[in-house]
């Protein structure tokens, strides 16, 4: 019976297919042409050999290397041809099983320096500021809906119904989800990590799979931040990157408001991930 590595049998929600490839034509020197395994079994031996068949399948990847070997026996001539082809999935697999094999994979315990390898574990939320703003804004278009006639409307009411504030909210969300690129955030035993993901790597291009979910992530350190450091900023790709959300007056006044703290409880908004942190550009978030 064939004995499997149940580490190896992972099931990928998100997948680098770039990276993948790069990475093992960067190992082998470039790509070889994907070959045929052919059995040549005669009187007295049996001899395996290669052929060429071309590189048309770009899911298709050739052994690392190629061997012949020999036996005894006494079985009639025959040619037995065999095609093995590669999924994405299996070349991952191939690629994690060649760095940790040459030790290139550091885990959460380790001294981990930018540019280091991860396998990190941990449970993944979406970005929190998406959460709330659009939380926020959910409860804007309700202020609207059920726009008070007449009376004395509170400051919070107001500041709710300020289209400025509205238009704000709608430019912040769009810069933070712009060209298909969001973060997500991992919680590991001792950091927090900020994962720079793109929507087209998702399985089905969709990252309704990783709410609250426990995920394994192979990536790339990019960037540390220590426990007395200043944090990783969730605004930083955007053009609104130098603002604080937490110290603007507006997002203050709403979150002290007696009106909606039943909304907001005791959630805080949350625009810098705290040290210790660190950033990773993400080859695979799989379980």
């Amino acid at each position: 019976m064939m004995k499997i590595d149940s580490e190896k049998l992972t099931i990928p929600i998100y997948l680098n297919t770039k990276i993948v490839f790069d990475m093992l034509a960067t190992i082998e020197d470039g790509f070889s042409e994907i070959k045929n395994v052919q059995i040549s079994s005669e009187v007295g031996k049996e001899t395996a050999v290669s052929a060429d068949i071309g590189t048309g399948n770009v899911f298709a990847w050739l052994n690392f290397g190629a061997s012949a070997n020999r036996k005894n026996n006494n079985q009639q001539s025959s040619v037995i041809t065999e095609q093995r082809t590669h999924t994405t999935v299996s070349l991952f697999q191939k690629f994690r099983s060649i760095l940790e094999e040459n030790k290139l994979i550091k885990g959460d315990s380790d001294t981990i320096v930018e540019g280091d390898f991860v396998e990190l574990q941990g449970t993944l939320k979406t970005n929190p500021l998406i959460d709330f703003l659009t939380n926020m804004q959910e409860l804007m278009s309700l202020a609207t809906v059920f726009d008070e006639k007449g009376g004395n409307k509170s400051k919070a009411r107001k500041m709710m119904e300020n289209q400025k504030l509205n238009s704000q909210i709608e430019a912040l969300i769009n810069g933070l989800r712009v060209d298909g690129k969001m973060d997500i955030i991992c919680k590991t035993e001792s950091k927090n990590v900020v994962v720079n993901t793109d929507a087209n790597y998702f399985l089905n291009k969709s990252m309704s799979e990783i709410t609250d979910g426990n995920y394994k992530i192979l990536g790339k350190v990019t960037k540390i931040c220590l426990e007395n450091e200043e944090g990783i900023s969730l605004l930083r790709n955007t053009a609104f990157s130098k603002l604080k959300i937490d110290k603007m007056k507006e997002f203050q006044e709403l979150f002290n408001s007696a009106e909606l703290k039943p909304f907001f409880g005791n959630e805080n908004v949350m625009s810098v991930i705290e040290g210790p942190a660190i950033m990773v550009i993400p080859i695979a978030i799989f379980i």
